[in-house]
């Protein structure tokens, strides 16, 4: 998903608003986990949920559900924030409320996967995929008929 908030034209930056929901994939140990932590830590600080976010992303193939506390409460470190009170919040019934409600919301706009992205509540398709020129022009688009 980073690749896709790096990719919008920087003219644009100021007419797009980014919003992030958790949708932690079932099949994935410790999305739950992560997403929990990522929840706390934008609660805490908005510039340290896109560096824990990114962080997160970089270091998945080190992260394994033994480790998944040790290596997200570090992650949350380096972000800016204290870990182990991002590890204390994340693991608060309120926070898992949060994460379902999340979730919820995502099934019932049709995600299926991660990432999703839509724009103006239209829902791209395999945005990974997309080349940034297609994105970069449904952006114009949408920030020219506001």
């Amino acid at each position: 998903m980073s690749s896709v908030i790096s990719s919008v034209p920087i003219a644009r930056r100021h007419t797009v608003k980014f919003v992030f929901q958790q949708f932690p994939l079932p099949s994935h140990e410790w999305a739950g986990k992560a997403a929990a932590y990522a929840d706390c830590v934008g609660r805490s600080n908005n510039a340290a949920f896109w560096k824990f976010v990114n962080g997160t992303y970089a270091a998945q193939s080190e992260i394994t559900p033994a480790n998944a506390d040790q290596k997200l409460t570090g992650i949350a470190d380096a972000s800016g924030v204290k870990g182990t009170e991002i590890a204390a919040c994340a693991a608060k019934p309120d926070t898992r409320t949060r994460i379902d409600n999340s979730v919820e919301l995502g099934k019932a706009v049709g995600v299926t996967g991660t990432p999703t992205l839509f724009i103006n509540g239209r829902k791209i398709a395999n945005v990974n995929n997309t080349p940034y020129e297609v994105l970069k022009g449904m952006i114009d688009y949408a920030a020219k008929a506001q």
